[in-house]
């Protein structure tokens, strides 16, 4: 009896794992996997969704400069290279951010889609719950549209541009997240529209976020808006959202499509906003920072406006040190760069009065040309560095690292990294995505086209003149600075202003867009300079090879495919 027992338990329990296996077969246990109803049950998961977003603001310098008149690269097969030398396609496209930008918005819309139902705190001793929760909301919904505009601007300055039609044109505006039932067929929206939608949600983040997180003495308000979310945490606040708003209006004032009236002046206040206390910004023309030529050394830096945090690494260096110093030495500036710098009294090199000698074409330059840029005898962390061709590690095209412009790269890179194998050491870097040099220098470009080089119509306390000796001094021009006095015409003084920035942006992601915004000669032939015992010989390094179509980027070629009615960018 024992035995049958035994045997009926037995075979029950055989029979229970069976169905139960059966059962699992047909419909699966739950598991630990998360649903959306977790969202509002667990506040800080329903935050990680937009702040994914964050992940792919951009945290390393791109270089890009290899693709424009300011530099190449001596690698072989680089994107940048690959795109300036003719490969460049709606198939091709290092440019690109449409998959990434309509990933992150795909984020911030659902989240945009469900803030206002989280609960987001609960009760506690020093605060009612209800005040934090609605503060949360103001300030993550902030957050969100600001996020939202920077990848929506992203995408109108890499794909905008003059459609098949020969309509202006930029993305395609999503204002819910898409899901597999929706309908993808849809048109690119006017390029009028996607920048005010851009503003709009810029307008509205500015509303809603403070200009910084600090600490006020009201336990509610700092718990969200407080300084553990300071900017060097990288959360956006106020003065994120007014230089990005800065950036985006004085880059479509430069479309001749874009037929606001008020544009430049548009973008010249908004500029103006950070550069005055009265907009929470800094103090005129005495805010600009005294050190700003040599930010990347000071991560605490004053010029930094918002950046993100710090990283203990060696990366920059082992791409662009000389050989000698173990480098690859990728990032080669142009001679065409070179010229672009003034001589110490503040003349361009191709004027009589500059005293520039070409035999000594290093001598009484822009003290910003030494600092930027390792040419024949310059140093790095007192090291001598001689590119000429007798050198037989950092000379020119002596080695597939050594340069093929006579020129390595010094700008953001820490000169005292080691490299030597034994003893590699590393330093800290980060990333600044807005600096408040850009913001004068934007000003500055927008009130002159507005009402030229010395008026100041609405008394803001600085004009384009006063904002550009400001920084010719700060570089080491004389204040005097005869060659800056001699400019009356707002022409002339679009021409300085617009070198001025090509050399205090250099290197920063700036010049593709602004050469293409200004239409200025895309295939200006790459030269180098060629050092022989005392001789010094401008040689040509590479052509590039833009069509004129090109100052748009393209609307990748799978988009196109997808939908008939996304059209693509005029000559792609």
């Amino acid at each position: 009896m024992k035995m049958r027992a035994i045997k009926i338990l037995t075979t029950l329990f055989v029979a229970g794992l069976f169905f139960t296996s059966c059962e699992q077969l047909l419909e699966p246990d739950k598991d630990n996997h998360s649903t959306t109803d977790r969202f509002y049950t667990d506040p800080a998961w329903a935050e990680g969704v937009f702040v994914n977003a964050y992940v792919s603001l951009p945290n390393v310098q791109a270089l890009d400069e290899t693709a424009t008149d300011d530099a190449v690269t001596n690698i072989k097969g680089n994107p940048y290279q690959r795109m300036a030398t003719g490969e460049w396609s709606a198939i091709y496209d290092p440019m690109s951010v449409w998959n990434l930008a309509y990933k992150q918005l795909y984020y911030l819309n659902y989240f945009l889609n469900i803030v206002d139902t989280v609960d987001y705190a609960w009760d506690d001793k020093s605060t009612p719950s209800a005040v934090r929760d609605s503060l949360f909301k103001r300030r993550f919904k902030g957050e969100a549209k600001v996020l939202r505009a920077w990848y929506n601007f992203e995408l109108l300055k890499r794909h905008g541009g003059l459609a098949s039609n020969g309509e202006p044109q930029g993305f395609i505006i999503l204002k819910e997240p898409m899901d597999r039932f929706d309908n993808y067929n849809l048109p690119r929206n006017s390029y009028d529209d996607c920048v005010k939608f851009i503003l709009g949600d810029i307008d509205e983040g500015i509303s809603l976020l403070p200009n910084v997180y600090v600490n006020t003495g009201n336990v509610a308000y700092d718990k969200v808006f407080g300084n553990t979310n300071k900017v060097n945490e990288g959360r956006v606040n106020g003065k994120f959202a007014k230089a990005l708003k800065s950036r985006v209006t004085v880059y479509v004032a430069s479309h001749p499509f874009y037929a606001k009236a008020t544009k430049w002046e548009d973008a010249a206040a908004n500029a103006q906003k950070l550069l005055s206390t009265a907009g929470g910004g800094v103090n005129g023309i005495a805010g600009l920072s005294a050190t700003g030529v040599n930010f990347w050394t000071n991560e605490n830096d004053v010029d930094i406006l918002f950046r993100r945090s710090y990283l203990a690494n060696n990366t920059l260096e082992v791409s662009n040190f000389p050989p000698s110093r173990y480098g690859n030495g990728s990032t080669n500036p142009s001679q065409n760069l070179v010229d672009a710098f003034p001589m110490v009294n503040g003349y361009p090199i191709n004027e009589a009065s500059s005293l520039y000698d070409p035999a000594n074409p290093y001598v009484n330059r822009d003290p910003r040309l030494k600092n930027l840029i390792v040419y024949d005898g310059n140093n790095l962390n007192n090291v001598v560095v001689h590119t000429n061709v007798e050198d037989t590690k950092d000379g020119l095209n002596q080695t597939i690292t050594s340069t093929r412009t006579g020129y390595y790269l010094k700008k953001l890179l820490v000169a005292k990294v080691n490299l030597t194998p034994s003893v590699m050491s590393t330093e800290r870097h980060f990333y600044p995505i807005f600096r408040y040099t850009e913001m004068f220098l934007n000003y500055a470009e927008a009130a002159n086209e507005a009402w030229g080089p010395s008026a100041d119509p609405n008394g803001y306390g600085f004009t384009p003149k006063t904002i550009i000796a400001a920084i010719r001094k700060r570089a080491g021009i004389p204040i005097t600075d005869p060659y800056l006095a001699s400019i009356t015409s707002k022409d002339a003084m679009r021409d300085l202003i617009r070198n001025e920035r090509r050399i205090e942006l250099s290197f920063e992601g700036f010049r593709f867009w602004d050469m293409r915004r200004w239409n200025l000669n895309l295939n200006e032939k790459i030269k180098g300079m060629k050092i022989e015992g005392e001789t010094y010989s401008v040689i040509d390094v590479e052509d590039r090879v833009y069509k004129p179509y090109m100052i748009y980027g393209p609307i990748p070629y799978t988009e196109t495919l997808k939908s008939n009615l996304t059209l693509q960018n005029a000559g792609w």
